[in-house]
């Protein structure tokens, strides 16, 4: 006789057990990784921001040295036309209303022993400083003395700015076709010359606003708040 009888163990309620534990840990890393999706989602999310003059824009945050290809771009554009359209004559809304006096054309700026424009100088900030100087005394070479009586101006015509080309990070480099276009005297026609040019790019941080309005400081960071600086160009060849 069998003093002792085996007694038989059930492990199904160890098993339900486990099983729901592993259940709960899967429950907590899903709730965790839609947490974390939800937080990049709404980081990449447009901002609503309102400009001082009370309008309103929307803006996505990018990386400190990440630009988007628009934004070049546009850079790129607005800083060639103001170093290559070349006029000492004052803007219509600049004229002095009384007709007494006459308008005062620009003087220039002196750059070497010659002189360009106040406004090719002002564009001249959104160069590197190693490229700056070099670039500027070119273009005073290439500026016609004329400008400076009023007979002469020009005009950057740009035909195509390529799609920009990431070098590195936080360096581009965009193509433009462009023509600059000279008109002297009564030759409201003008005289187009092949402007075509590889234009080499790359971000900066963006300074501060100074604190006065009418320094220089503040005349370079109207241009440079972009964040970005043109640091080299070269001829750029067109297939024919």
């Amino acid at each position: 006789m069998q003093l002792l009888e085996k007694k038989e163990i059930n492990l199904t309620p160890i098993f339900l057990m486990g099983n729901a534990v592993l259940l709960v840990l899967l429950l907590l890393i899903q709730v965790i990784n839609f947490a974390r999706i939800g937080k990049v989602a709404e980081s990449k999310m447009p901002t609503l921001v309102e400009l001082a003059d009370g309008s309103s824009i929307r803006v996505s945050p990018i990386d400190n040295d990440e630009r988007t290809p628009a934004a070049i771009t546009y850079f790129v554009g607005q800083t060639m036309t103001g170093l290559l359209s070349w006029t000492v004559i004052p803007k219509s809304d600049d004229l002095n209303p009384d007709p007494a006096k006459k308008a005062v054309l620009d003087a220039g700026v002196q750059v070497g022993d010659k002189k360009i424009t106040t406004n090719v100088w002002v564009s001249g900030f959104a160069l590197s400083e190693d490229f700056r100087s070099d670039f500027l005394e070119e273009l005073g070479n290439l500026t016609p003395v004329d400008v400076f009586n009023g007979t002469t101006q020009s005009v950057l015509a740009v035909r195509y700015f390529s799609e920009p080309q990431k070098l590195a990070q936080g360096k581009w480099s965009i193509d433009m076709v462009a023509n600059l276009v000279v008109f002297q005297g009564s030759n409201q026609v003008g005289r187009a010359i092949a402007f075509n040019k590889t234009i080499f790019v790359r971000a900066i941080d963006t300074p501060a606003p100074p604190a006065n309005s009418a320094s220089i400081q503040r005349i370079a960071y109207s241009v440079r708040k972009a964040g970005l600086e043109i640091y080299k160009m070269q001829d750029l060849e067109i297939a024919k």
